[in-house]
């Protein structure tokens, strides 16, 4: 190392950045926090080891799901049925606060609400959806379940396998990069810093605050804002709380670019499939294949297995897609809490340290999740109540 090189990591060793809340990643959820944050007033710091929307958030599918995923609905366990109570207001109000994000961002996010459709190939499935559509009426969500010439009618690119579906009209799609990138950018005219490649390597308790020590100098504050996704119980863990979440590698495919082909966002209500195609034609399939972890990188890697399991059931349901090429195959990541839903609000006994982990649905769920705790922080009346959705509820 020269003399040069040792000057400039002393000088960035001693740097002290101040602030009101440092937000600890810089995914959609960060982002979303920083930027109703800093709207309400607050002086904000956005930190992440990676760029922004690096992670989970750029590598995400886009899909904006409402209905109830199948396999959660199916669980008997009452915490998922406790989950999935709260989970459905709190993702149709993130549904809504996305539409009205999209009149305020700097450039279109190419949010399309051309409704979704979870479909069904056997009576049992049907019955299932049936079931599960009473439930999510229930709660307020518009869902109805169709078929014969009614299905063929909404969507006539199904095969004749597919018998019905649950049709949501407020389900759609978004572009994930065009969307946290503009929200960042909104922060930022609000008075947001971001920090780009900036680890945090501890976070320690102050008298009137928190220090965090980063590879890029200090950051002194009064609150911090855990959004770090797949590295949020690290954090969570540096000021001792136990955060229990699951991080998993999924699979995702794209074909080429194609004519319209499939309107809706498509789900399915008993194999692992979603899929929607977006502005420029291309499909994007997933439904939670699995992949697997590359331990040089970190980073997620895919499988042979998945990648054909996942475009079989695709094919057998959608048949018009048999001549499209495969563009493109990725890993991305699933942060997973005990009951599938949000993780949001302040941790008891760490005044100031606040978790913003979303629910199952994590594109859907983001804006309001930073909306939420931004209210919350601000001392702002909110529509929700946040001790629901406290980490205290896996304390036992």
């Amino acid at each position: 190392m020269n003399k040069d090189t040792r000057v400039s990591e002393r000088d960035k060793s001693n740097r002290l950045t101040e602030t009101d809340v440092l937000v600890v990643g810089g995914g959609v959820v960060g982002c979303c926090a920083a930027y109703y944050l800093a709207r309400l007033g607050l002086d904000v710091v956005v930190i992440d080891r990676d760029g922004i929307n690096d992670q989970a958030s750029g590598v995400n599918a886009g899909s904006l799901h409402l209905m109830i995923v199948s396999r959660f609905f199916k669980s008997r366990d009452p915490l998922w049925i406790a989950g999935r109570n709260r989970l459905l207001p709190l993702v149709m109000a993130s549904v809504e606060t996305w539409r009205e994000l999209a009149g305020e961002l700097d450039r279109d996010i190419e949010l399309v609400l051309d409704g979704g459709l979870m479909v069904a190939e056997t009576d049992g499935q049907l019955r299932m959806l049936e079931e599960k559509a009473k439930e999510e009426r229930s709660h307020g969500l518009d869902v109805e379940v169709v078929s014969g010439s009614d299905l063929r009618s909404i969507a006539p690119y199904f095969s004749e396998r597919v018998i019905g579906a649950a049709f949501c009209p407020d389900e759609g799609k978004i572009n994930p990069i065009m969307a946290t990138g503009a929200v960042a950018r909104g922060a930022e005219r609000a008075g947001t810093r971001f920090l780009r490649s900036t680890e945090l390597l501890a976070l320690e308790t102050t008298g009137d605050g928190f220090k965090a020590l980063t590879d890029n100098g200090a950051i002194r504050c009064r609150r911090v804002v855990d959004a770090a996704g797949a590295g949020a119980a690290t954090v969570a863990a540096m000021v001792g709380v136990r955060l229990p979440i699951e991080t998993h590698a999924r699979l995702m495919n794209v074909t080429e670019a194609a004519p319209p082909l499939v309107k809706h966002l498509v789900q399915h209500g008993d194999r692992m499939l979603s899929m929607k195609q977006a502005a420029r034609g291309n499909v994007v399939i997933g439904g939670g294949w699995p992949a697997v972890f590359d331990h040089a990188t970190g980073r997620p890697d895919v499988i042979k297995k998945s990648i054909k399991g996942n475009l079989g059931v695709a094919r057998s349901v959608v048949p018009g897609l048999g001549p499209l090429r495969l563009l493109r195959t990725w890993g991305g990541m699933l942060t997973l809490t005990p009951d599938g839903d949000a993780i949001l609000g302040e941790v008891p006994g760490v005044p100031g340290f606040y978790l913003a982990v979303p629910p199952n649905p994590g594109f859907t769920g983001a804006p309001i999740c930073g909306r939420l705790l931004a209210e919350r922080i601000a001392g702002k009346t909110s529509t929700f109540d946040l001790d629901a959705f406290s980490v205290e509820r896996f304390a036992s």
